[in-house]
């Protein structure tokens, strides 16, 4: 037999017995058969949506989703769901950004069909008041937000910490080792990840994610443990070129082989993966400068290819090349001052003198697209931006004389997410890297769900089953259960304070919670929006002393709030 939630006496007589009991009472209901098995289904698949289309097929999962967000009765309207799921949520103008009730818009950010931010947890704040927070600086210097982030997790009076605190706002909190991590009291670890000042940025493809990290190295890199000891860069490395996550040891042996000798550790790999990463960074690269002999150079083929690029000159065999080293550069009548050799002049002086710093591949690369970065959007693109594309393709170990403009546009182009796309059936490993690397046509990407999505949808639908149960007991006390809950997310919404109160007017609820409780007429709703703004405030100045409506998340204001709306539903006021 299922139990059904109940609440003696009404206003605050029924309230302060609610309090007493509804501990006990929620934990007994959501026990009951029937919602714990909803429950507990909804928890195992409601991840695996991909698409409004699959959750609006499905009936069960539609009625949790739509219950959590306190839209029970919008089950029917599923073209009306739809439009609202589906909705830009960048687009102030859209479907759901247009309706007055601030539920259907937690609704469409929550699951994120149609947002590059994809699903986020209900509790996710998307523009509180630490918005204008962009470094642990800006908050420590602001006593009010900083008192504020320290009570909201319960640190109250931390406040002159500020050595403490500012190296606990800088952890990493995705290393379980930063200093936030490693302290016993968790409570700062959540303190530290309202802001995460020290979190990785995003990246849109690993690309990006290469050159951006790259070009954090300002100084450049000097060493292959330079490249090996930076996480961030290591990790768009591998990514970029399609690697596995092997030992350091092993990339270090990679990245340390002189790529011009076919006997080296790199060239001996059947992966010639490998072999372009060391290629792109060049940290095992000999030092034509320190060469004396002309066969050191004349005899190793990629090398002598890549110094003949370097002087745009071209390789006309091993004795003219030889003559035109050994030349006497003073001598008028040497061999590469005739006429017809002058164009190796500057490739035999450099040799016999100073031979250019070694620039990377990677660094040649970076400085091509650096620029571009933001604004390259299709393979077009960079197949017709020939500096760009030939230095994409040397970093991707692909010759830019063999490659058909047309077959990079079509692999580039082609669905990643499509098993039979062109690029994921391309014979070649290197070019597929390449798609993937700069990510033109992701296709369709699977719905990434944040841990513990499930669980706070799942308590979110059962915590407003429950006010309904007590609500068929006592309608106004349902109310008074969810005001907490409702007038945080008008926080956590952000915005100025006249926002927080157009975000009121626009939550049922809410709106008939503070239309009882400041004793406004019947009718109010229909004046117009500003006439309410200012009636609002200035009754909630005089009976509150504040017009700002996050004021009354202060524990003793809101029970003050509460109250007094009770008392005017027991006066008729309702």
């Amino acid at each position: 037999m299922s139990f059904t939630p109940y609440v003696f006496g009404t206003g605050i007589a029924g309230w302060t017995f609610l309090q007493r009991t509804q501990a006990q009472q929620q934990e007994v209901y959501e026990k009951s058969p029937i919602l714990d098995r909803q429950v507990q289904d909804f928890k195992e698949r409601i991840t695996s949506i991909q698409s409004s289309e699959q959750l609006l097929d499905d009936y069960s999962l539609l009625q949790v989703t739509l219950g959590a967000f306190g839209l029970d009765e919008d089950i029917g309207n599923r073209a009306f769901i739809q439009k609202v799921l589906d909705s830009d949520l960048s687009d102030s103008k859209s479907f759901v950004n247009r309706l007055n009730d601030s539920r259907y818009l937690a609704l469409a950010k929550t699951f994120g069909f149609n947002s590059p931010d994809g699903p986020q947890l209900p509790s996710a704040k998307g523009g509180s008041e630490f918005a204008g927070i962009s470094t642990a600086d800006d908050l420590l210097s602001n006593a009010t937000l900083l008192k504020k982030a320290l009570d909201n997790v319960g640190l109250k009076g931390m406040e002159n910490n500020q050595f403490f605190l500012q190296k606990v706002l800088e952890s990493d909190l995705s290393d379980p080792d930063s200093f936030a991590n490693k302290l016993t009291d968790t409570r700062f670890a959540d303190f530290a990840k309202q802001f995460e000042f020290n979190k990785p940025p995003e990246y849109d493809s690993s690309i990006q994610a290469l050159v951006s990290e790259f070009n954090q190295h300002t100084d450049g890199l000097a060493s292959a443990d330079d490249l090996l000891e930076d996480e961030e860069l290591l990790q768009a490395v591998i990514d970029t070129f399609d690697l596995e996550r092997t030992s350091k040891d092993f990339l270090r042996r990679v990245l340390n082989s002189d790529t011009t000798d076919p006997d080296s550790f790199v060239n001996q790999l059947e992966d010639t993966r490998y072999l372009n990463v060391s290629r792109a960074f060049g940290f095992g690269y000999p030092d034509i400068g320190a060469m004396t002999d002309p066969d050191e150079l004349l005899l190793n083929p990629e090398l002598l290819a890549d110094a003949l690029d370097l002087f745009n000159v071209s390789d006309r065999g091993e004795t003219f090349l030889r003559q035109v080293l050994e030349s006497d550069l003073s001598d008028p009548n040497s061999f590469v001052n005739q006429p017809d050799n002058i164009a190796y002049y500057d490739f035999a002086e450099a040799f016999q003198g100073t031979w250019p710093d070694y620039v990377s591949k990677m660094q040649v690369f970076s400085d091509e697209i650096t620029d571009k970065l933001d604004s390259l959007s299709t393979a077009t693109e960079l197949v017709f931006d020939l500096n760009l594309f030939e230095a994409s393709l040397d970093i991707f170990g692909l010759s830019h004389r063999d490659s058909d403009f047309n077959v990079m546009i079509k692999t580039l182009d082609s669905d990643l997410s499509s098993e039979i796309s062109y690029a994921n059936l391309h014979h070649d490993n290197n070019m597929k890297a390449m798609a993937y690397a700069f990510s033109f046509n992701k296709g369709e990407v699977a719905q990434d769900y944040p841990d513990g999505f499930a669980d706070e949808l799942a308590d979110l639908y059962t915590t407003r089953q429950f006010e309904i149960e007590i609500g068929n007991s006592d309608p106004n006390m349902r109310l008074a259960l969810a005001l907490e809950r409702e007038l945080q997310a008008v926080a956590d919404e952000g915005g100025s304070e006249n926002a927080h109160w157009y975000n009121i007017m626009g939550s049922p609820p809410l709106r008939t919670i503070f239309e009882t409780a400041l004793a406004l007429p019947s009718g109010f709703g229909q004046l117009d929006l500003e006439r309410q703004l200012v009636e609002m405030k200035d009754r909630a100045f005089s009976s509150f002393g504040t017009t700002h409506p996050a004021d009354l998340l202060e524990p003793d204001m809101l029970d003050q709030f509460r109250r007094r709306f009770l008392l005017m539903t027991d006066l008729g006021g309702f």
